[in-house]
């Protein structure tokens, strides 16, 4: 039997208090049932990075949202949680930043969109550790876009759309690039395995967005 994969308590703490901070506590409760998560009502994990959530715990709520308010409804707080992941990494996390920082500090600003998005998958893939065989992610350059290739996203997994559902990884990469250059880029998903795709695939614009 395989071992339940497992993911970081600050994941699950910040959906929990964006969630709360957005739609109050008693929309909150009324989501935790409805997922059949009623175990974290008045009960937040801790604020640490220790892998003791079920993946599958917030895959349960990632889908509840869809369910209760639609997939347009759901991209906007997914969006909005993906930001707040990279700002309290910034803020709680500063070793996190700092590697970042120290890694790109004095290369062209292209090169330093590269090596911050290798650091985020580095990252990612220890939260989120993969099932896979091989590898989970990689990274393509073109001509004025990067391509970030995901073939084991837990988020898409299983599920069925006509349009794509990992939005919460592309608003982390929209505060991510733009944390790093100081402008906004554009970021979309344009393959989802939600939606029938070998891989989720997110494209990350290397020109700024005036």
């Amino acid at each position: 039997m395989a071992e339940e994969r497992k993911t970081d308590n600050l994941t699950m703490r910040i959906w929990l208090e964006l969630i709360e901070n957005i739609a109050g506590l008693n929309a909150l409760k009324s989501i935790l049932n409805y997922a059949h998560l009623e175990k974290y009502i008045d009960t937040y994990p801790p604020d640490d990075d220790e892998l003791e959530i079920p993946v599958e715990d917030v895959k349960n709520l990632y889908t509840a949202l869809i369910e209760l308010l639609g997939h347009k409804g759901a991209r906007g707080l997914q969006l909005r949680a993906g930001r707040e992941f990279i700002r309290v990494a910034g803020k709680k996390r500063p070793d996190i930043s700092k590697a970042l920082h120290i890694a790109a500090h004095f290369v062209p600003e292209i090169k330093k969109m590269q090596l911050v998005l290798k650091k985020f998958m580095e990252e990612h893939e220890r939260r989120w550790a993969s099932q896979l065989d091989g590898p989970r992610f990689e990274l393509q350059e073109e001509g004025d876009y990067f391509l970030i290739i995901d073939r084991d996203n837990p988020m898409s997994e299983k599920l069925t759309s006509q349009t794509p559902v990992c939005s919460t990884f592309v608003g982390m990469l929209q505060e991510l690039m733009e944390r790093t250059t100081g402008h906004p880029h554009e970021v979309e998903e344009i393959e989802c395995r939600a939606m029938g795709y070998p891989a989720d695939v997110f494209r990350i614009s290397k020109v700024r967005r005036e």
